[in-house]
């Protein structure tokens, strides 16, 4: 298994992750990892979720068709269009 140390954690974090490992009976090092992991399974849960969610809508939008270039240019258009909004947003 892999090593890592870490630096320069801010107070409240240590003092924080401190008290979550007494309280769960676990070490701060088992605590930390506890909570990455947990950090991870929900990221990989909201990708399930948004992948689930296309293809719903892909589903739900109709019989399948033939897509021409000029579609795939229009879509990727649409696509990109909404990530620089959504990156404009945040």
């Amino acid at each position: 298994m892999a090593e890592y140390t870490l630096k320069n954690i801010p107070e409240e974090i240590y003092h924080r992750a401190q008290s979550a490992a007494e309280n769960s009976l676990r070490s701060l090092n088992q605590e930390i990892i506890f909570r990455l992991r947990r950090s991870f399974d929900a990221e990989d849960a909201r990708a399930s979720a948004l992948h689930a969610k296309w293809v719903m809508e892909a589903l739900e939008s109709g019989a399948a068709r033939s897509l021409k270039p000029a579609d795939l240019d229009a879509a990727f258009a649409r696509g990109t269009k909404r990530a620089a909004a959504r990156k404009a947003v945040k």
